[in-house]
Protein backbone atom coordinates (compact mmCIF):
# COMPACT_ATOMS: atom_id res chain seq x y z
CA UNK A 1 0.00 0.00 0.00
CA UNK A 2 2.68 2.30 0.66
CA UNK A 3 4.06 1.53 -2.55
CA UNK A 4 1.48 2.55 -4.01
CA UNK A 5 0.93 5.69 -2.50
CA UNK A 6 4.37 6.50 -3.30
CA UNK A 7 3.89 6.07 -7.02
CA UNK A 8 0.61 8.27 -6.72
CA UNK A 9 2.78 10.98 -5.78
CA UNK A 10 4.85 10.82 -8.09
CA UNK A 11 1.78 10.91 -10.86
CA UNK A 12 0.35 13.78 -9.21
CA UNK A 13 3.16 16.03 -8.76
CA UNK A 14 5.06 14.78 -12.14
CA UNK A 15 2.64 14.36 -15.16
CA UNK A 16 2.32 10.82 -16.58
CA UNK A 17 3.96 8.49 -19.10
CA UNK A 18 2.14 5.78 -21.54
CA UNK A 19 3.23 2.33 -19.82
CA UNK A 20 5.71 -0.35 -21.20
CA UNK A 21 4.93 -3.98 -21.67
CA UNK A 22 8.14 -6.22 -21.57
CA UNK A 23 10.55 -4.42 -24.82
CA UNK A 24 7.45 -3.12 -26.70
CA UNK A 25 6.16 0.08 -26.46
CA UNK A 26 2.48 -0.09 -26.07
CA UNK A 27 0.57 2.54 -27.72
CA UNK A 28 -2.60 3.76 -27.02
CA UNK A 29 -4.57 6.95 -27.21
CA UNK A 30 -5.19 8.51 -23.83
CA UNK A 31 -8.97 10.31 -23.80
CA UNK A 32 -8.51 13.78 -21.44
CA UNK A 33 -11.38 14.72 -19.86
CA UNK A 34 -13.36 17.63 -20.95
CA UNK A 35 -12.69 19.72 -18.01
CA UNK A 36 -9.16 18.91 -17.60
CA UNK A 37 -7.37 22.17 -17.86
CA UNK A 38 -5.81 23.42 -20.96
CA UNK A 39 -2.43 23.43 -20.03
CA UNK A 40 -2.31 19.39 -19.87
CA UNK A 41 -1.78 17.81 -23.25
CA UNK A 42 -1.48 13.99 -23.90
CA UNK A 43 1.82 14.37 -24.83
CA UNK A 44 2.92 15.34 -21.10
CA UNK A 45 2.12 11.35 -20.13
CA UNK A 46 4.65 9.81 -22.10
CA UNK A 47 7.51 12.22 -20.51
CA UNK A 48 7.52 10.28 -17.11
CA UNK A 49 10.16 8.05 -16.15
CA UNK A 50 8.43 5.47 -14.51
CA UNK A 51 12.19 4.44 -12.45
CA UNK A 52 12.03 6.91 -10.89
CA UNK A 53 10.65 6.49 -7.53
CA UNK A 54 9.49 9.31 -4.61
CA UNK A 55 10.80 8.16 -0.94
CA UNK A 56 10.58 8.55 2.36
CA UNK A 57 13.02 11.83 4.05
CA UNK A 58 12.72 14.08 6.97
CA UNK A 59 11.59 13.13 10.23
CA UNK A 60 7.92 13.59 9.55
CA UNK A 61 7.78 10.70 7.20
CA UNK A 62 7.34 13.22 4.16
CA UNK A 63 7.09 11.32 0.71
CA UNK A 64 8.58 12.85 -2.34
CA UNK A 65 11.89 14.61 -3.31
CA UNK A 66 13.74 16.52 -0.72
CA UNK A 67 13.95 20.23 -1.35
CA UNK A 68 11.61 20.03 -4.36
CA UNK A 69 8.16 18.54 -3.14
CA UNK A 70 6.72 16.14 -0.95
CA UNK A 71 3.93 14.99 0.96
CA UNK A 72 2.67 14.09 4.53
CA UNK A 73 -0.33 11.43 4.52
CA UNK A 74 0.28 9.70 1.71
CA UNK A 75 0.83 6.45 3.79
CA UNK A 76 -2.62 6.62 5.97
CA UNK A 77 -5.26 4.44 5.30
CA UNK A 78 -8.05 6.06 4.13
CA UNK A 79 -11.02 6.47 5.94
CA UNK A 80 -13.61 8.94 5.54
CA UNK A 81 -11.55 11.14 3.18
CA UNK A 82 -7.97 11.87 3.73
CA UNK A 83 -5.61 15.30 4.38
CA UNK A 84 -2.65 15.48 2.65
CA UNK A 85 -0.27 18.17 3.85
CA UNK A 86 1.90 19.48 0.17
CA UNK A 87 5.12 20.55 0.72
CA UNK A 88 6.76 22.49 -2.31
CA UNK A 89 9.84 24.24 -2.27
CA UNK A 90 11.11 27.02 -3.72
CA UNK A 91 7.47 28.81 -4.83
CA UNK A 92 4.92 30.78 -2.96
CA UNK A 93 1.58 31.01 -3.58
CA UNK A 94 0.79 28.87 -6.28
CA UNK A 95 -2.06 26.76 -8.12
CA UNK A 96 -1.16 23.47 -7.59
CA UNK A 97 -3.11 21.12 -10.31
CA UNK A 98 -2.59 17.52 -9.61
CA UNK A 99 -3.39 14.88 -12.39
CA UNK A 100 -3.80 10.96 -11.46
CA UNK A 101 -2.85 8.89 -14.51
CA UNK A 102 -3.65 4.94 -13.78
CA UNK A 103 -0.69 3.43 -15.69
CA UNK A 104 -2.31 0.28 -17.13
CA UNK A 105 -5.80 1.38 -17.96
CA UNK A 106 -4.11 4.94 -19.48
CA UNK A 107 -6.76 6.76 -17.56
CA UNK A 108 -6.86 10.33 -16.62
CA UNK A 109 -8.36 11.10 -12.74
CA UNK A 110 -9.43 14.27 -10.86
CA UNK A 111 -7.36 14.09 -7.52
CA UNK A 112 -8.44 16.52 -5.72
CA UNK A 113 -11.42 17.84 -3.50
CA UNK A 114 -12.89 21.39 -2.49
CA UNK A 115 -13.27 20.42 1.03
CA UNK A 116 -14.68 17.39 2.82
CA UNK A 117 -17.46 16.32 1.16
CA UNK A 118 -16.65 18.53 -1.99
CA UNK A 119 -16.99 17.81 -5.47
CA UNK A 120 -13.11 17.20 -7.21
CA UNK A 121 -11.38 19.61 -8.87
CA UNK A 122 -7.99 19.78 -10.95
CA UNK A 123 -6.41 22.81 -9.32
CA UNK A 124 -6.31 24.15 -5.95
CA UNK A 125 -4.39 27.03 -4.52
CA UNK A 126 -1.29 26.04 -2.54
CA UNK A 127 1.50 28.47 -0.24
CA UNK A 128 5.20 27.55 -0.30
CA UNK A 129 8.55 28.76 0.73
CA UNK A 130 11.47 30.59 -1.00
Amino acid sequence: MKKFWMIFVLIGLSFMAIACSSNETVESTILLPENIPGFVQESDFSVIDWEKKAVEFGDRGIIGNEKKSGVIGADMPVLNGQKWMWHLWGVENVELTVVGFHKETQTVHQVLYNGPGGDSIWTNQAGGRK
